[in-house]
């Protein structure tokens, strides 16, 4: 169930779906209720019958010209910051984006989204902080100021709830107007500080609007998943501490799955065995109740991720034949989406979840065909040749892997096509091509040297440089062999 709540200010923050790589299920927030204030916007005045039904209308990879456009007509600025890589945005663009009963927001906002890898969107990455795809904000066009914030997967219903909390935030400038401990304006002020990165400041303020809350607070489940997710990198022994005490109370869509995430993600991190096993056992045990009863709302890709998430922690636990069962069951979700999609584009969606399964499976020429197919159906996306790279290289069908990886390259750009120049070095390791993973490595050195910022990763670019001195290492020393 989700929880009765006001969204009288920002919409809720969620953090969801995909992560670099590989992509770990993260939190995606539940939202709250708005108020009767709030309603969902009419159709304009004068439109033509059925014109409220038509999907809406995005414009592509600028951002400057849909601000400009928000600036001049007085509306909100929505941006999608999504990536052709990510099975989850590819789900929301094909499952919940295009749902008709968005299109009367048209009225009032002018909506965006920007392929992250693109460098034209560095300048839009630099200022708002993405690591979880899609990530969504609303903004206020004349300053940029966020007013919304979700992260990850949402059902068609929260986007609304998203959409009018962040209108009714953007009309009334309510938050300016509340008392400073206001627990919605400090909620609000969370969301800004991790849109920018800021972490400590996010957990900070999380905190103190959960104190000033308190338990019967409608948009507590919303400020704990965003407290864990701000925890998670710097101190996993509290994140785990909280997680555990309010696993079992969350409530939403797709939340209740993704705040068992960033339980197992602290869990892993945690340097004692028995708290390890403590903090699995209580996302183990949410999410087997997900499972048997998924949230309204959900959909296959939420349930599929909790499927997989549960085959996670089971696997954590040394529950080696319940983690098998559990991707059966996964897989068994995606099969049936993937069956029911109406192009090869929305059966996309659910080719990654589909091809690690297989492979958990011990099915991976299931995954090999299933790919194959893809990619002839869809011969310039990057996306099918990368995913079929990975399947045949961990079936150790490395000269087919290679090739694959290499139109996989042909094709993509910006972090992405980093991303695979490394997966053509380990291949080309494997292979005992000394000399051409070198090279490889070089070229991907140099990649992340030239990435716009906002593209940019110091942490990508170092990895890739201690893996091209070790490569350089060992070529010398096969020379002098």
């Amino acid at each position: 169930m989700r929880p009765p709540a006001s969204l009288s200010l920002a919409a809720a923050l969620a953090l969801a779906a995909c992560a670099a790589e590989p992509p770990p299920r993260a939190p995606t927030q539940a939202a709250s209720a708005p108020p009767a204030a709030a309603a969902a916007p009419p159709p304009a005045a004068g439109a033509e019958p059925g014109e409220a039904q038509k999907p809406l209308e995005f414009i592509r990879d600028d951002v400057p010209r849909a601000r400009e456009k928000a600036r001049a007509e007085g509306k909100a600025l929505f941006v999608d910051a999504w990536a052709p890589w990510c099975h989850t945005c590819l789900s929301m663009k094909h499952h919940v984006l295009t749902d008709p009963s968005l299109r009367p927001f048209a009225d009032r906002v002018v909506f965006a989204d920007i392929d992250t890898d693109r460098p034209e969107n560095a300048p839009f990455l630099e200022r708002h902080e993405v690591t979880v795809w899609p990530t969504f904000f609303v903004l206020e066009p004349a300053n940029g100021e966020v007013v919304g914030l979700w992260r990850g997967a949402a059902s068609v219903d929260e986007l609304r709830e998203l959409l009018r909390g962040s209108l009714t935030a953007m009309d009334s400038r309510a938050a300016a107007a509340l008392p400073a401990d206001d627990p919605a304006r400090l909620l609000i002020e969370a969301k800004r500080a991790h849109s920018a990165g800021d972490h400590a400041a996010a957990a900070a303020a999380y905190r103190r609007a959960l104190a000033r809350g308190g338990e019967g607070w409608p948009r507590r489940s919303e400020a704990l998943l965003g407290l864990v997710s701000a925890l998670r990198r710097k101190d996993a022994a509290a994140c785990a501490d909280i997680g555990r005490a309010h696993v079992a109370e969350v409530q939403g869509a797709a939340l209740p799955a993704d705040f068992a995430s960033v339980l197992l993600s602290c869990a892993a991190a945690l340097p004692d065995r028995n708290a390890q096993r403590a903090a699995r056992e209580a996302a183990v045990a949410r999410l087997r109740a997900i499972v048997a009863s998924p949230p309204a709302g959900s959909s296959a890709d939420d349930r599929a991720d909790a499927w997989s998430l549960l085959a996670d922690g089971l696997q954590a636990l040394g529950d080696a034949e319940g983690a098998r069962a559990a991707t059966a069951s996964k897989l068994a979700v995606l099969e049936q989406a993937a069956r029911e999609a109406t192009a090869p584009e929305a059966a996309a969606a659910h080719d990654y979840g589909r091809a690690m399964a297989y492979l958990a499976l011990g099915r991976g020429e299931e995954a090999v065909a299933m790919l194959k197919e893809r990619e002839a159906q869809m011969p310039a996306s990057y996306e099918p040749p990368a995913r079929l790279a990975q399947v045949l290289h961990a079936m150790g069908r490395e000269e087919e892997a290679l090739a694959a990886a290499d139109r996989a390259i042909g094709r993509a750009y910006g972090p992405r096509r980093l991303r695979y120049l490394k997966l053509r070095a380990e291949i080309q390791e494997k292979l005992g091509r000394r000399a051409e993973q070198v090279a490889t490595l070089r070229e991907e050195v140099a990649g992340y040297e030239a990435l716009p910022r906002g593209l940019a990763s110091q942490s990508a670019l170092d990895d890739a440089r201690r893996r091209l001195a070790e490569a350089e290492r060992a070529q010398r020393g096969e020379k002098k062999r």
